[in-house]
């Protein structure tokens, strides 16, 4: 079977039994014959028990990877390779001056700055140029190149082209990164089969209840996966804000791919780096704060994006990661599948298999019982990813979260599934800057 072929059967798959399956959640709430019930039923507890299993497992890997001692950062000047930092930008006059500053606060000798404007008609390159004249008294070798714009895969490819460092670090222009990032990430490069390191976001504009939920998103999920999946070398998105790379494996992979109508540039490149034979880790020290979508209908334009992008990923690289020689190739796609697409359609269907039994036979219990089963999962994570002091901040506001954004933004997943297989058209929406990065968390 062709890759094509094998990509259009992967995505009537897909579909059909995704339908199926939710279709089946809102039969477990019709009164149908006892058998059928039955057997929906317990179809939809072995799910639960699936879902549950997947989540212990990464609270475990996750649990053993924190827990390990962190690898030892060299003697001064023993080990100082210089790293490129490159930043893209569009239009980002709100948001540059504090993310500057912070890469020009950076505590490490040997770095530069290459700041490429992708076409920007707004004064970005303006405040970056008076910031590298007048605020940088370590004298950062700093970068400024502008192009015509090209979407942000291009500019940091043009970056890449200008990077002389051994290694590089791609950070968006909304993002704030940490002074001690630079030394976190690179102690992991001691390990000659890691690729990149994946960095721990934070929320920097905690300022109403919608950036709120996804402060709690990024400790009970993102960075929470991702932590898990660094125990087996197996990260499959390195997040936007903040991936530190090794230079080689970046030219083996040929860097990002340009395609404009692909909306997962950072997931397709972690993936092709897995797909080489690379490894690739996350370490929860090297943080980055970044401006949130602050209002419900931008977090839902960035969400359905980011998992059209998601599931574009897995169709363009599934066939070549299971027919590629080896079983991590094919743990790699398995991986890819479960955590990119299928264990959220599940996790939507249970609840949606509860609500209906809710809705049209009366039923409570197994709702209550799966939502206190999903809030004591949520609180042994919160405890893990944040700590006692951040686990009491936070806990008052997972009930509310699960049930009202969690859900929504799996509702949202379902939808970007449904017309990304029926190829609908799709474009880059920008998150409109608030300029709050200035005043955010700085830890």
């Amino acid at each position: 079977m062709t890759q094509s072929k094998f990509s259009s059967f992967i995505r009537i798959a897909i579909i059909v039994v995704s339908l199926t399956y939710l279709f089946l959640c809102l039969l477990g709430g019709l009164e149908v014959s006892y058998t059928l019930q039955s057997s929906v039923v317990h179809f939809f507890i072995g799910l639960a028990i699936l879902l549950v299993l997947r989540h212990l497992l990464l609270l475990t890997s996750a649990w053993i990877e924190t827990s390990s001692p962190p690898a030892m950062w060299p003697e001064k000047n023993d080990w100082q390779p210089l790293v490129s930092i490159i930043i893209p930008a569009y239009n980002e006059e709100e948001v540059i001056e504090p993310s500057l500053k912070s890469l020009l606060n950076i505590e490490y000798a040997h770095y530069e700055i290459i700041m490429v404007d992708d076409g920007s008609t707004d004064n970005t390159v303006g405040i970056v140029k008076h910031i590298v004249r007048h605020n940088n008294p370590r004298m950062i070798p700093t970068q400024v190149i502008a192009q015509g714009n090209g979407g942000k895969a291009n500019a940091l490819n043009t970056g890449l082209i200008h990077a002389s460092g051994d290694f590089v670090l791609c950070v968006d222009s909304d993002s704030r990164i940490f002074p001690d990032s630079l030394q976190k990430g690179l102690r992991h490069f001691k390990n000659k089969r890691i690729a990149a390191v994946a960095g721990n976001i934070i929320v920097a504009n905690e300022n109403n209840l919608i950036t709120r939920f996804q402060q709690l998103e990024y400790l009970l999920s993102q960075n929470f996966i991702r932590r898990g999946l660094s125990l087996f070398g197996v990260v499959t998105v390195i997040p936007g804000p903040i991936g530190l790379f090794r230079k080689s494996a970046l030219s083996e992979a040929h860097g990002y791919d340009e395609d404009k109508q692909l909306f997962a540039e950072d997931a397709d490149l972690t993936v092709r780096l897995l797909a080489l034979g690379w490894h690739i880790s996350s370490d929860k020290n090297m943080k980055a704060a970044t401006e949130a979508p602050d209002t419900i209908n931008s977090i839902l334009r960035q969400r359905y994006r980011w998992k059209r992008g998601i599931y574009q990923v897995l169709h363009k690289n599934f066939f070549d990661l299971i027919t590629a020689p080896g079983h991590r190739y094919t743990l790699i796609a398995m991986m890819l599948a479960l955590e990119g697409f299928l264990f959220e359609i599940l996790g939507f269907g249970v609840t949606l298999f509860m609500l209906s039994n809710i809705i049209l036979l009366g039923e409570v219990k197994l709702i209550v019982g799966w939502l206190i089963l999903l809030l004591v999962l949520d609180m042994l994570t919160l405890l893990q990813a944040a700590g006692p002091y951040q686990f009491l901040k936070w806990l008052p506001l997972l009930t509310l979260q699960k049930l009202t954004y969690t859900l929504a933004l799996q509702t949202w997943s379902v939808l970007a599934l449904l017309d990304e297989w029926r190829s609908s058209n799709m474009s880059w929406d920008k998150v409109e800057r608030t300029g709050t990065l200035r005043n955010g968390r700085t830890s």
